[in-house]
């Protein structure tokens, strides 16, 4: 949880959104449960949910092994971290590249973002948590950069 904290605060000080932010998971289920029933639609709920933005749905999609990042964390810190996420996140469409195994039994992915005349790609970690619910761990907004510091 601190290196989460670290990194998110290292991206929101700097416009150039170089360090990797780790997050937590997707789209509650009808139960109310946090996190998505899989890898594909927590990445695809996160990303709607940058879109909008709407903080709320981040954050239970954000998360790790553990659950949702909201539970180790203030809501004023996590809303923070969320809305320098929904900045580099902007996109008017994204395509899924690439899934693959993560040795730890997540899924990688790769994302391109296009955003205006901008055409991006970031990789996404997405991990299992509890009671089978996954969740966004990180991306690295590094290939982003222009995407965060751009006027909207």
């Amino acid at each position: 949880m601190k290196k989460l904290i670290v990194s998110l605060l290292l991206v929101g000080a700097s416009t150039a959104c170089t360090k990797v932010i780790t997050v937590p998971g997707p789209v509650a289920a009808a139960n109310g449960s946090p996190g998505a029933p899989d890898a594909v639609s927590a990445v695809r709920g996160f990303l709607a949910a940058a879109k909008e933005p709407d903080l709320q749905t981040m954050g239970r999609l954000f998360g790790d092994a553990q659950g949702p990042a909201g539970q180790g964390m203030a809501r004023e810190d996590l809303e923070k971290r969320e809305v320098i996420m929904a900045r580099c996140l902007r996109h008017d469409s994204y395509d899924i590249v690439t899934d693959a195994p993560n040795p730890g039994g997540g899924r990688n992915f790769v994302v391109n973002l296009s955003f205006h005349e901008l055409s991006r790609s970031a990789n996404f970690q997405v991990v299992m948590g509890p009671e089978r619910r996954w969740f966004v761990q990180s991306f690295d907004p590094s290939a982003l950069t222009d995407i965060c510091s751009r006027r909207a």
